[in-house]
């Protein structure tokens, strides 16, 4: 069918549910006839200049690619020395181009300016265990003023259970450890490794911080609510909205089960089983735009979606008032692809980032994986 047609019929189906936001392609790197390789991209934030920089969490490199789509350069790499990381989960974009590697285990954050020069990193430590080594950053945003850093720490208890203790917490730029926004703590048998995907669950990439500094997330799984706090941690208001959880079917299940099974296998145990819930996150990620209004996905925006849809985003405003629902029309399956919202109306989406994540970990199959093994391909949209 003509794109054309398609986007005018999308259009008119959405007319009565959501506003319609056709997407325009503006570069896109990678894939099958590209000279650059990715490995397993995992994050995609805003650079200098409208530069896009792109995390590779297998190659332990930022790629940053220009306004148009060239590639220009590299930051970071593996190593131990100063700008170096041995694992990676996340990045923040700090000021003057510079950008922060959250190195997971031990957890600090690298620092390097764009030009790839050191600066000083920062170690993350927990104020409810100073001594313990065993601190994971796994995610975080910068503010002017201060970090809000996602994390755990783990701990053994005598009977083998591994107890995992997961915080978002303000941090000072100079790493030392403020008020806790949100914190859980869940238990597994490390004798007899079952990982469980509600056990893990937390606000990884359902947050975001404000202009103003106020932080926001979703905290619960299967509920669409989001808790706004102040930036010394106190709770300013919560925003709910009515939300029916989206049931699994047998494939969603599967799927599922194929990515707790990837989450799990980063315990360093052998892995006994894996459950999962039976249905969706109601809320699957979380954007703040910069005019400070909240871009929230569902799993029904992921899941039930019309033909030529990407997915269906909630747009509230930091109060909770709903500004409307945007239609994000483009090619690509949230369950599939990786979906980074960036301003300047920009969307990027890389194609295949579950397969390759779950890839990098081993924890995959043939029939999952389309029978062959298929090169990331990133795309930069606009949006009118």
């Amino acid at each position: 069918m003509n794109t054309r047609l398609l986007t005018t019929l999308v259009t008119l189906i959405l007319t009565t549910t959501a506003l319609a936001a056709p997407l325009q392609e503006q570069w896109r790197t990678g894939g099958e006839d590209s000279d650059l390789f990715y490995g397993n991209i995992l994050q995609v934030l805003p650079g200098e200049n409208n530069e896009t920089y792109l995390l590779d969490v297998q190659l332990l490199q930022i790629f940053i690619i220009s306004e148009t789509g060239e590639f220009l350069r590299t930051l970071a790499h593996q190593g131990d020395g100063p700008g170096e990381v041995n694992n990676a989960n996340s990045m923040l974009t700090l000021e003057n181009g510079a950008v922060g590697i959250a190195q997971v285990l031990p957890g600090k954050l690298v620092t390097v300016d764009r030009d790839n020069n050191p600066i000083d990193s920062i170690r993350i430590t927990d104020p409810n265990a100073p001594d313990s080594g065993f601190v994971l950053l796994m995610n975080g945003q910068s503010h002017p003023d201060f970090f809000a850093l996602l994390g755990m720490r783990w701990s053994m208890t005598e009977s083998g259970r591994l107890i995992q203790n997961m915080f978002l917490r303000r941090y000072e730029r100079d790493g030392t450890p403020g008020p806790d926004f949100h914190t859980k703590a869940t238990t597994f048998d490390a004798t007899h490794f079952v990982f469980g995907e509600q056990g893990f669950d937390f606000p990884w990439n359902r947050f975001g911080i404000t202009p103003d500094g106020q932080v926001c997330f979703a905290p619960e799984r299967n509920a669409y609510r989001i808790d706004v706090c102040n930036p010394d941690g106190t709770l300013h208001h919560t925003i709910t909205r009515p939300y029916d959880s989206v049931k699994r079917n047998a494939e969603d299940t599967k799927q599922a089960e194929l990515t707790t099974r990837a989450i799990g296998s980063h315990y360093g145990r052998e892995l006994m089983g894996v459950t999962v819930a039976d249905t969706e996150p109601d809320i699957t990620a979380l954007w703040i735009a910069p005019d400070g209004n909240l871009w929230v996905r569902t799993s029904r925006g992921d899941r039930k979606r019309d033909p030529g849809v990407l997915t269906t985003v909630d747009i509230l405003d930091v109060k909770g008032n709903l500004l409307e629902q945007r239609a994000i029309i483009a090619p690509g399956d949230p369950a599939k692809d990786g979906i980074h919202f960036l301003p300047n109306n920009r969307v990027v989406v890389v194609t295949g980032a579950q397969e390759a994540y779950r890839r990098e970990t081993g924890s995959t199959t043939d029939e999952s994986a389309g029978g062959e093994e298929r090169p990331l391909e990133v795309i930069c949209y606009g949006m009118n």
